[in-house]
């Protein structure tokens, strides 16, 4: 199900998810790339270097795949693809309903389990205000 929210179509929790689950790993990694930029899906996956990422998109398994699957749910809630730049300024920016935390920082830093549901609920807070 997709709601129309301020002239821009973001994808409900729920499909954003079956999307994420059901896609192959190499495309989850392009799509993120498409919102996100190869840089910040480095940052997600672990990485130092968008070289990574790019052998991500053409077959090599990421260590991280779990995080860039939910990232891209995440972006995909926030944002369509013709909103690249809101879904980067909300990965990049200090989120009041993390303590002011960086959503892109937790990812690359705390384990998935512990920061999923609060990362969730930011995400859902904000698509439904936008």
């Amino acid at each position: 199900m997709k709601s129309a929210v301020s002239n821009q179509v973001v994808l409900s929790d729920h499909v954003a998810h079956n999307q994420a689950i059901s896609l192959p790993i190499n495309e989850v990694v392009r799509q993120l790339v498409d919102l996100l930029g190869a840089t910040n899906v480095a940052v997600i996956g672990g990485v130092g270097e968008t070289r990574a990422v790019e052998q991500w998109i053409l077959g090599r398994k990421p260590q991280r795949s779990h995080q860039l699957r939910f990232a891209l749910q995440i972006a995909t809630m926030i944002a369509a693809s013709s909103e690249r730049e809101l879904a980067r300024a909300w990965f990049h920016g200090s989120n009041p309903y993390l303590d002011d935390a960086i959503p892109l920082l937790l990812l690359r830093d705390a384990p998935l389990p512990e920061i999923q549901a609060k990362l969730m609920a930011a995400a859902r807070a904000f698509a439904s205000h936008e």
